[in-house]
């Protein structure tokens, strides 16, 4: 034994035991050789009471669940769906859709979720678990929310109608996080991009899913927004009855302006902001706020990065700011500060040594040269005090003091405070402030800590 494993030891042999033939392939084995084999050879088995218990038992087990992941996109290029079913076993059916008719985000929204659901019946799914990262739609189907305009309510309608030839269904809202595979699909199919969709079908679809007579009905009866007074004064040159409201109207409509019948907002330095409903609004702040290029942004920033995706519409700084408001993750994860509140000091100096507080000290006990006096002046800025002893309080000494050390070494001040004191309200002083351009101001008598710097 240990030769043969000396001289078999250069090549590479594995031992590779006989594993068990299955039932299925030994019986198809048979089948090819049922010539040479004796009838006799082959005994069926009949199933054993025991044995056909458990068969029954199989057969009364519940069906699978199946998930469905679906989104959809409207950009420039168009609109689209994406659709991701997964089996219990976990392979994946991926599906993409372009839409040729005109859509909004609500519609595309609806027309993936209808699409996946047909989708679902026509492979035989009877337990499903749709999710999707549209709050909208989930809250709507679900009952959650009141549908707006007769449009959607069509679209809810056909949505419940498919849901309930299920045996179990259920929608669920997830975070777009969870949803970015299908939301991809959505945007690609948008775009009709074969070359990156590979193996993945496209479809194309010409006509929405809602009955075409209920879709004609819906479009002669356009729901009102804050672009109707607008478009309806340039098309045809309505106004109000009310001459104010008139007035207001003539003057808001010169910022705007119509082309193919789509509104947009102008402006001195920036491009044509396209005009859009609230609810369509609500739509772009998500996509900028948490989409996959989002940061989670605060409300001021949020409505400055919609204005730069060329969006507008009339109240979109205050909805901007009741999103982040209602963002559950900036809530989590946002920086608070702790420092405990404080009064606002204002800024009175805008810079160093242009605004001077001065006054006078005295009378103090007399020192050497017989001063008993001192003029102090501090800057409101920098704090920086000047101080020079006075044996008497002139005007003249003031003026020399001003000139000399604050003027001389510091520049020429914007603005010099004192009171209501002779030497400072003097002919002397003022007219050193009226040729240097010195603006000379006084405290208030009734309150002289005006100049409490000093």
């Amino acid at each position: 034994m240990l030769k043969w494993a000396v001289e078999l030891g250069q090549f590479d042999l594995e031992y590779c035991p006989r594993t068990a033939i299955k039932g299925q392939a030994l019986a198809d084995f048979v089948l090819e050789f049922d010539e040479e084999v004796d009838d006799k050879a082959i005994v069926l088995a009949e199933p054993t009471p025991q044995e056909s218990h458990q068969d029954e038992k199989k057969q009364e087990l519940p069906h699978p669940w199946w998930t469905l992941h679906m989104d959809g996109a409207v950009n420039n290029n168009g609109s689209g769906a994406g659709i991701v079913l997964i089996t219990p076993e976990g392979h994946r059916l991926m599906s993409a859709i372009h839409f040729k008719f005109y859509a909004t985000n609500n519609d595309a929204e609806y027309e993936a979720l209808i699409n996946g659901l047909k989708l679902a019946l026509e492979v035989g799914v009877m337990n499903l678990i749709v999710r999707s990262d549209s709050e909208l739609v989930v809250n709507q189907v679900n009952g959650g929310f009141q549908t707006r305009g007769p449009r959607t309510e069509l679209y809810m309608r056909c949505a419940k109608r498919l849901l309930g030839k299920f045996s179990s269904a259920r929608l669920e809202s997830v975070p777009r996080e969870e949803n970015s595979n299908v939301d991809a699909l959505a945007k690609m199919g948008s775009q009709m991009d074969n070359v990156r969709l590979g193996q993945i079908p496209l479809g194309i679809q010409e006509i929405p899913s809602i009955p075409e007579v209920e879709v004609f009905q819906t479009q002669e009866i356009p729901q009102k927004n804050w672009m109707t007074p607008i478009h309806n004064y340039i098309q045809t040159g309505v106004v109000p009855e009310d001459k104010l409201q008139a007035r207001r109207l003539r003057y808001q409509a010169t910022k705007y302006v119509e082309y193919d019948g789509v509104l947009y907002k102008r402006g001195f330095n920036q491009p044509l902001l396209r005009c859009v409903d609230r609810e369509e609004g609500n739509y772009i702040l998500r996509e900028v706020h948490e989409g996959i290029c989002g940061n989670h942004s605060g409300g001021g920033s949020l409505a400055l990065k919609v204005l730069r995706q060329e969006y507008y519409w009339s109240t979109m700084r205050e909805d901007a700011f009741n999103f982040v408001r209602a963002c559950d993750r900036c809530q989590r994860f946002a920086n608070y500060s702790n420092i405990p509140t404080s009064t606002i000091t204002s800024l009175t100096s805008p810079w160093p040594f242009a605004m001077w507080g001065i006054d006078l000290v005295g009378e103090l006990p007399k020192a050497k040269g017989g001063v008993k006096y001192a003029v102090v002046a501090v800057d409101y800025f920098t704090k920086w005090a000047e101080a020079m002893p006075l044996a008497t309080i002139t005007a003249k000494k003031i003026r020399d003091f001003v000139f000399n050390s604050i003027v001389c070494r510091f520049g020429i001040p914007y603005k010099l405070i004192s009171d209501n004191g002779k030497q400072f309200d003097s002919k002397e002083l003022r007219k050193l402030c009226e040729d240097l351009k010195i603006k000379k101001d006084f405290a208030a008598v009734y309150h002289p800590q005006s100049n409490g710097q000093t």
